[in-house]
């Protein structure tokens, strides 16, 4: 059976600091569910826990405390709103949320791709594709060692503009297929998600390829996924389903590749 898009599991609204729409808020994102025909959605604003310690400065806006003052999200007969986070790692590998919040949450989107915020989750501004791809394999690589409710946890946008802007495919082509292999075998033994949320509508049928690839090897060792806009604003919800729908038709997916939550 086709993989059937019924769900998004990262959202933002206004709580989130880089979320600049006034509308974004969680009764529009009930709508744009229903409108979908989805049964499940998460608001999954930036986290930096107040209770970590990091090197780096984070937003204030990040804190627990404003994610929790959404709460509580408003409730519908046919879709369940789950309450979640985008959480970052910092250049020196912690990651932004404390042991206990992680029941509070019912799903944690990590982000070892925002490899654009130097001095935050990189040292230093990155100047070469060379250079991302070694930071993109090694930040994906010590998220996988840390000991984490792994089946209410997803990676999220793993070939997205923040890799390293207009040559982030440069970036994703210097990946070496045996080092893929490697990191998503260890997804699929963990049980996270892999996120699908790339660009496909306007994209062309060259970058796709290349953005497919590690998808298709996530496939291949058994990883499961889920869908995530990262919409961070109204406009973006539009496309959203048609995105989805591209995506799994490109990288024919059936139910049995989909991340349960």
């Amino acid at each position: 059976m086709r993989f059937v898009a019924d769900h998004d599991f990262h959202i933002h609204s206004t709580i989130s600091p880089c979320c600049h729409d006034e509308n974004q808020i969680p009764e529009r994102i009930l709508n744009y569910a229903k409108e979908n025909n989805f049964k499940k959605v998460c608001l999954t604003n930036h986290l930096w826990d107040e209770n970590v310690k990091s090197e780096a400065e984070w937003h204030d806006g990040q804190r627990f405390s404003c994610l929790s003052s959404v709460l509580p999200l408003p409730k519908d007969s046919d879709v369940k709103f789950l309450f979640g986070a985008e959480i970052d790692m910092d250049y020196n590998f912690v990651l932004g949320v404390s042991p206990e919040r992680y029941n509070i949450f019912d799903f944690m989107v990590i982000s070892t791709t925002h490899m654009h915020l130097a001095g935050n989750t990189v040292r230093t501004k990155i100047q070469t594709p060379e250079e991302a791809a070694e930071i993109w394999v090694l930040r994906l690589a010590e998220l996988l060692k840390k000991d984490l409710p792994w089946h209410k946890a997803g990676i999220a946008h793993l070939t997205c503009g923040h890799i390293f802007r207009e040559r982030t495919a440069e970036v994703i082509t210097l990946l070496q297929d045996e080092k893929l292999y490697a990191l998503f075998s260890d997804c699929a033994q963990k049980g996270v998600g892999i996120e699908l949320n790339m660009k496909t509508i306007f994209s062309s049928e060259e970058e796709k390829d290349i953005m497919l690839r590690p998808y298709y090897i996530a496939k291949d060792c058994g990883c499961r996924f889920y869908l995530g806009s990262d919409s961070h604003k109204t406009s973006a919800l539009s496309a959203a389903k048609e995105n989805f729908e591209n995506i799994i038709t490109l990288l024919d997916l059936k139910e049995s590749d989909k991340f349960i939550l």
